[in-house]
């Protein structure tokens, strides 16, 4: 079929378009983008102290990866939400929020609670029931910290995209 005036003068105006079109513009929600393409994602979620919570902190990791690109990384990202979480349940107060912001080169994992005390790793006798997070979360991680503020406190960790 041979191609019309009228639609190459379309195509022209939408290259033109494509030309002129800020940095990204190309680009529509929905679109799984790589780490390195997007520069930084975050989500943030606070959730009263209660136990179920727990499950929906680590469906709200999940979803977060799988919407930036970085599905790799649930499984260990979860693991870790699930043990951070459970420890301001258990020694924190008052209710958790929790931020995921992802960058280029790592995932950044932080918990944030009312209590005053702060966590402490711990060697867990092979019948505890508990004792065991903060070893899990030096395994998986490159680095974690504790941040106290006047009302509280923030446990951050750090999961590397390349490690």
């Amino acid at each position: 079929m041979p191609v019309t005036r009228a639609a190459r003068q379309f195509n022209a105006r939408q290259t033109e378009k494509q030309r002129t079109a800020p940095a990204g513009a190309e680009r529509r929600p929905g679109r799984t983008l790589e780490a390195a393409e997007h520069g930084a994602w975050s989500a943030t979620a606070t959730f009263p102290p209660q136990p179920c919570n727990v499950a929906r902190a680590r469906r709200l990791t999940r979803t977060a990866l799988a919407a930036w690109g970085a599905e790799r990384l649930a499984d260990s990202a979860e693991l870790l939400v699930s043990e951070l979480v459970t420890n301001s349940l258990r020694y924190g107060h008052g209710a958790i929020s929790i931020t995921l912001a992802l960058t280029d080169t790592a995932l950044q994992i932080s918990v944030a609670d009312f209590g005053r005390g702060l966590p402490q790793a711990r060697d867990a006798a092979e019948d505890d029931s508990h004792g065991r997070g903060l070893a899990i979360v030096t395994a998986l991680c490159e680095d974690w910290t504790v941040t106290t503020r006047l009302t509280g406190k923030t446990v951050s960790c750090w999961l590397e995209l390349n490690p």
